[in-house]
């Protein structure tokens, strides 16, 4: 009952939900790329390597690590 009261109001169904879930990896993925060019380019042309930004891209890869075998050993 509830949760199709919830499904009235707000309108979320699996496509919704789908839609929302691809749109997040593609954002991730391309926030990924620039941050990667960015510190290339740091790099080269400026010839400072940011820490800060190669800790972010760090705890980008370790997360998506982290999640990927979790689903493994889960599903």
């Amino acid at each position: 009952m509830l949760n199709n009261l919830f499904s009235k109001l707000f309108g979320v169904d699996e496509r919704f939900v789908m839609h929302r879930y691809i749109s997040t990896r593609w954002a991730v993925l391309v926030g990924v790329i620039l941050m990667a060019v960015w510190v290339n380019y740091e790099y080269i042309v400026n010839h400072t390597l940011r820490i800060d930004l190669l800790v972010i891209l760090l705890a980008m890869a370790v997360t998506k690590v982290a999640v990927m075998i979790y689903y493994h050993l889960t599903h």
